[in-house]
Parts: C-alpha cells; structure tokens; sequence
C-alpha cells in the first residue's frame, strides 16, 4: 500500500490505454467459460477530475509503475474513496514538497518540472496549493501540459494568458505522457477548468457593487439634503413671513404718525 499514487492522466490518452487493455483482456478471456467478471475486476480504476482529466491509481514498484484494477481494490478491502485518500497521503508523504522554479524570460511564470512523473500529480494536493495563495495570491491559474510538467501563473492578464496557454500546448505537443492543454483555476472548493469569461465577469462584479453603492449613497445623500431643506425652508419663510408683517407695523405706524401733522396742518389754515 505504500507503494500506491494517484496518476493524472488525459482523458484521450486513458482511452488509448484501455483500448489496448481491452485487447489485451480478450485475448487472454478466449479460453474462459465465463470471463466478463474476470474482466471486470481488470477494469481499471478511474475518478473524474475536471474538463478532460481524470485520475487513475497506480502501484510505483521497482520493475515500473502497474495501474490498479478494481480486482486489486477489493482484494485490498477498499472502496474508490478509501483507495483515493490513501493514495494522496502517499503522495503526499513521498512527493508532497512543491519544488517551484521561475521561468527567467518570464518572471511571472512559475514551473514544477520532475523526472518521477507526478509533477501533474501534486495538483491533487489542494491543501499544499492553498498554503501558497498566502504568499502567490488565491488566483492561481494552471497548465499540466504532461505528468512531468506544470505551469501556472498569479495573474490574469489576457496578454500573459495567452503566453500561458501557448506553452501549454507546446509542451503538450512535443513531450512524452500528455495530460491536457486546457487551463485550470485554483479555489478554495477544489481546481476548475478556467472560463476567461466568467473570470471578467467576477471582476466586474464588484466594479458594478462599487458603482452602485455610490448612487445609492448619491441617492441617500440627496434624499437627506432635501429632509434638511424642508425645515431651513420653513425656517426662512416664517422669517420672511415675520419681516413682512413688520414691515406692514412700521407702514401703518408711520401712517398713524403722519395724519396728526396733517390734521394739524389744517386747523392752522
């Protein structure tokens, strides 16, 4: 059990190696009363990771690597989960140390590259990747081009992205044990196929919450410099309502003093 390690493979490359295992299996079945359930329990163990990557198991002995079979997981009294987490601390314990090189012409590209070939592997140990948001960021996007080799980047660029993804498919292209040349993003739930799409909206989402809140708060604003006019308005017509009848007192005042002189005035003649 030691022994034991998840492998990331591709989706197209696993089909090429079950086709050549199922040909294998019906040879040697001829002979066989009944051989579907010997072929079953040699059908190899397969678990979905995303896009067009998957993971199969594999025994790393001295003689070479041998994928495991659903016989050999029930012969070991294990089911796909139990085996899937014994393989990760496997992993963990013999390749767990992420050992992380900076490209030299692109500084803002980081590389995993092994001879032991699970390079692509270590992308299964989520935990490890997530102490590395601490110091890279939590968005990290991610190219396995082939079991020997990772790519990733912290940034999202277009320009960069690009740069990214054509190594990908140059590495993929023209190296042994292809994996994929898609593009995959780190989150705290697990690694995703990256959608550039969906990336732009998400930024954009807190741009448009940003320019919400300050109409709102324009809104708000507005709304409380109105409340505080009303009294100020009323305030200046009572005073203005006080200066006018004033103005009436003195009129009639000024009325009232000036009709004894001119009665006076009249007397006189």
């Amino acid at each position: 059990m030691a022994a034991l390690r998840p492998l990331l493979i591709g989706k197209r490359y696993l089909d090429q190696t079950r086709k050549r295992l199922a040909v294998q299996l019906a040879r040697m079945g001829r002979n066989m009363d009944q051989p579907t359930p010997w072929v079953e329990d040699n059908a190899l163990v397969v678990r979905d990771f995303a896009a067009d990557v998957q993971i199969v198991y594999a025994l790393e002995l001295k003689e070479g690597a041998q994928l495991v079979s659903h016989g050999m997981m029930k012969g070991w009294g294990m089911d796909a989960d139990r085996l899937h987490q014994r393989a990760l601390a496997n992993l963990d314990r013999a390749h767990g140390e992420i050992g992380i090189k900076r490209v030299g012409r692109l500084p803002w590209l980081s590389v995993i590259e092994t001879q032991d070939g699970y390079a692509a592997s270590r992308v299964l140990l989520h935990w490890r990747w997530a102490e590395l948001t601490l110091t890279l960021g939590e968005v990290l996007i991610l190219g396995m081009p082939t079991q020997d080799v990772v790519v990733f980047t912290a940034t999202i660029e277009p320009q960069k992205l690009e740069q990214l993804q054509d190594t990908v498919e140059t590495v993929e292209r023209h190296q042994g044990r292809p994996v994929s040349r898609r593009l995959f993003q780190w989150t705290p739930q697990g690694w995703v196929e990256f959608d550039p799409a969906l990336q732009q909206a998400e930024q954009q989402r807190p741009q448009e919450g940003e320019q919400q809140h300050a109409a709102e708060g324009k809104m708000v604003e507005a709304a409380a410099k109105a409340e505080a006019d009303v009294p100020r308005q009323a305030v200046q017509a009572e005073a203005g309502d006080q200066a006018r009848q004033e103005d009436a007192g003195d009129k009639h005042r000024d009325q009232q003093g000036q009709q004894p002189f001119q009665h006076g005035q009249e007397d006189n003649r």
